[in-house]
């Protein structure tokens, strides 16, 4: 996708990050070009696989089990990110929901989080990547 001339490029090689809390979406943006790099989604488990087949057992716990696919995405994105930085890529723009970003925070890697030049506390994962880049563009006016 190439940015609008209404809009600011990106001079150096960014990383676009999007993320909630089951997917993120990557893009790579440098002067106005923007491209899709990657999509990692969570797998979530359906409630009849969750079922131990255990007379009376206890339910699972649907929170803990959230969690622990957050924490897994967030460390597949730090290490996916991290390659990335070693690519030649300078900048990280990270949009995340502002209820989950110490989450985010506590598990990338501290040259991920380095790397980060402006953090976005939008949920902006479930969006098509131009409006992405108008509601970063509006952003940094």
């Amino acid at each position: 996708m190439i940015i609008s001339e209404h809009y600011l490029g990106y001079p150096k090689k960014t990383l676009i990050v999007v993320t909630n809390n089951e997917l993120a979406k990557i893009y790579t943006a440098f002067e106005r070009e923007v491209e899709e790099l990657r999509v990692i989604e969570m797998e979530t488990e359906k409630p009849e696989a969750r079922a131990s087949g255990v007379p009376n057992a206890a339910p699972p716990d649907l929170d803990e089990q959230k969690k622990h696919i957050r924490v897994e995405l967030y460390q597949e994105l730090s290490d996916l990110l991290k390659s990335y930085l070693k690519k030649g890529y300078e900048e990280i723009i990270l949009c995340a929901p502002e209820a989950l970003k110490n989450e985010i925070v506590d598990a990338m890697h501290t040259d991920v989080m380095n790397a980060v030049g402006e953090t976005v506390p939008k949920n902006l994962a479930s969006l098509p990547l131009d409006q992405i880049i108008r509601i970063l563009q509006e952003s940094r006016i």
